[in-house]
């Protein structure tokens, strides 16, 4: 049994030096009765299921290191009193900006806001060892585990490194390993030869949360269907529609969509938290969107989804290229580092789908009355990451970035652009509202 190994250069890149939050925030809104002790039992299962939340991260010849405890700090729950609808807000971007000390904590943390009879639970992890689906996976075990305290979650007792995690063809092939070496030599030639600019600052760091209802989100489903297209190809020319409509073409630089890394990992099971998900880049040919026609928009989203399932399907061999070519840039690490810092990140727009929820609504003695889409806070900058989900019959939006990369006030352009674009041409119902999580009327940010 491996009882500790290294962060992979993406891991790493996550975590950087730990000095500072790189957390995603999920919340759930919760009505019924869940008393804290229940949620600590279900915390602590749910530790003891995965290692990586069993593990300090130590620093050992030059970079750091996970580490299994045998005697880990619970994770740790904070339990405060609910004042109102917008509490989960305030809350939401305080544990935001609250950093990890991976040393000695685990990189999940809680906080219950409760209530008379309601409340909402949020989920707060650091990105090292979380993507989208693996805190969608924590919620759903930690909320079966309040339910009936005594189900089988199973459990994981190793730390594999992540090159185990490959098909055995692609560990075999000599050629492909050969390849990767050659690629990352080639990478890190250019790295050393290009000397890093200043580091580059940016504003404070803000979240838009917005739903849309069950009549229009169930009649753009249908619409899609009817198109030949997903909710999410819908949902993608919108946004594109709308970024460009607000910042122009200059202003909105590539659309980037993140890829679960399952599909090209068989061994990784679906449960298993994992940080690295890889993206692809989308180029459409975008129409101008306010001379857009109902048919321009679903050719777009046709176009849309032509390009993104042609760039998914090429994207395997670049995953496993990947991790074994990237582990051999560590020496180089903090140029790469100061490379990042120091190049403008705030124009390019990451629009992040983690599909419909496969989350029961109703348990025992509480109900599941909302799931928030997640915000994060990314190191140097969120911006622009738009994320969706669906559940309930709605979809939920979030769109996290930061002042300088994109003015709230933009943000909310873009929002309300995206939104009338879509009523237009998916025939949306009149009386369907966006609304700012709870409230009808019109969006609220929490800001850090």
């Amino acid at each position: 049994m491996s009882a500790e190994r290294p962060l992979t250069l993406f891991e790493r890149g996550l975590y950087l030096d730990g000095t500072r939050p790189v957390n995603i925030v999920f919340v759930a809104g919760i009505r019924g009765r869940l008393p804290p002790e229940r949620l600590r039992h279900a915390l602590a299962r749910v530790q003891d299921k995965h290692p990586l939340l069993r593990c300090a991260i130590v620093q050992r010849d030059g970079r750091p290191w996970f580490r299994l405890l045998p005697r880990p700090a619970p994770i740790p729950l904070r339990v405060v009193a609910r004042t109102g609808d917008d509490d989960w807000r305030r809350q939401s971007a305080h544990e935001r900006r609250q950093r990890f000390d991976g040393s000695r904590e685990p990189l999940v943390r809680a906080v219950w806001l409760r209530g008379e009879g309601a409340g909402e639970l949020l989920l707060v992890c650091h990105h090292c060892i979380c993507d989208g689906r693996s805190i969608v996976t924590l919620l759903r075990e930690i909320l079966a585990l309040c339910d009936r305290p005594d189900l089988d979650i199973g459990g994981y007792r190793s730390l594999d490194p992540a090159e185990r995690l490959l098909p055995d063809a692609v560990l075999g092939d000599r050629g492909l390993r050969r390849r990767s070496r050659w690629m990352a030599g080639l990478f890190g030639w250019l790295v050393r030869i290009r000397r890093p600019g200043p580091e580059l600052t940016y504003g404070d760091v803000y979240s838009i949360h917005w739903t849309l209802d069950q009549p229009a989100s169930l009649r753009l489903a249908r619409r899609c269907e009817r198109e030949g297209v997903t909710v999410f190809n819908a949902l993608a020319a919108a946004s594109v529609l709308g970024f460009r409509a607000v910042r122009g073409t200059k202003g909105a630089g590539r659309f980037m969509v993140p890829v679960d890394a399952r599909r090209f990992l068989p061994k990784l099971a679906d449960d298993h938290l994992f940080a690295m998900a890889p993206t692809v880049a989308l180029s459409p040919r975008v129409p101008h969107p306010e001379r857009t026609s109902e048919t321009g928009f679903w050719t777009l989203a046709r176009t849309l989804r032509r390009d993104l399932d042609r760039r998914i399907g090429r994207l395997g061999a670049g995953v496993h290229r990947n991790l074994l070519g990237m582990e051999h840039l560590h020496a180089l690490f903090d140029r790469l580092i100061a490379h990042s810092r120091s190049r403008r990140s705030g124009r390019n727009v990451t629009l992040s789908w983690l599909g419909r929820l496969d989350l029961p609504e109703d348990y025992r003695e509480f109900r599941i009355e909302a799931v928030h889409s997640p915000s994060a806070t990314l190191q140097p900058t969120p911006a622009n990451l738009l994320v969706v989900l669906g559940f309930a019959g709605r979809l939920e939006f979030a769109l996290t970035s930061d002042e300088v990369s994109l003015p709230r006030a933009q943000a909310m352009a873009i929002r309300e652009t995206s939104l009338r674009l879509l009523r237009a041409h998916a025939r949306l119902p009149e009386d369907a509202e966006a609304r700012a999580g709870h409230a009808p009327a019109s969006p609220q940010a929490d800001a850090t």
